[in-house]
């Protein structure tokens, strides 16, 4: 059974609009259970927007990904995670070369393949292009 942790996030407007952190726990630990993963902690940003890796919780999870006390990181989705396609390609790289895994529990991609990779950056630069589209 591998170890894994989740990630959740929320921004100040996703409150108002009820996209919920108990939603996004739910389907991570589902999941979780569905692959015969032992979840061992939630990482929970509440009010934070995935602009920039200015967060709490996901500086934490970073933090603790050399201790190796986790193989796979889970997010509901990519956006969750990062809307900025330079950090994702950063921190799949760290996560790669610390053997982690990164998973989506809505998205299919893998991260061990040329179609998979190409798939998470298409869909990392959607939502890059998403936060602009917002902020204009």
């Amino acid at each position: 059974m591998e170890s894994a942790v989740g990630y959740i996030r929320v921004s100040s407007e996703e409150q108002v609009e009820g996209f919920s952190l108990n939603a996004q726990e739910e389907r991570i630990r589902a999941y979780a259970k569905s692959q015969d993963y032992h979840l061992l902690e939630i990482y929970r940003d509440d009010g934070y927007s995935a602009k920039d890796l200015e967060r709490p919780a996901v500086q934490r999870l970073l933090q603790e990904v050399p201790q190796g006390k986790f193989k796979i990181i889970l997010v509901y989705k990519l956006d969750r995670f990062t809307r900025r396609l330079k950090d994702l390609t950063e921190i799949l790289e760290y996560l790669t070369k610390s053997d982690v895994k990164f998973e989506s529990v809505t998205e299919p991609f893998e991260t061990k393949t040329a179609p998979g990779r190409l798939m998470l950056n298409v869909l990392g630069g959607f939502a890059q292009f998403e936060r602009e589209v917002n902020a204009e």
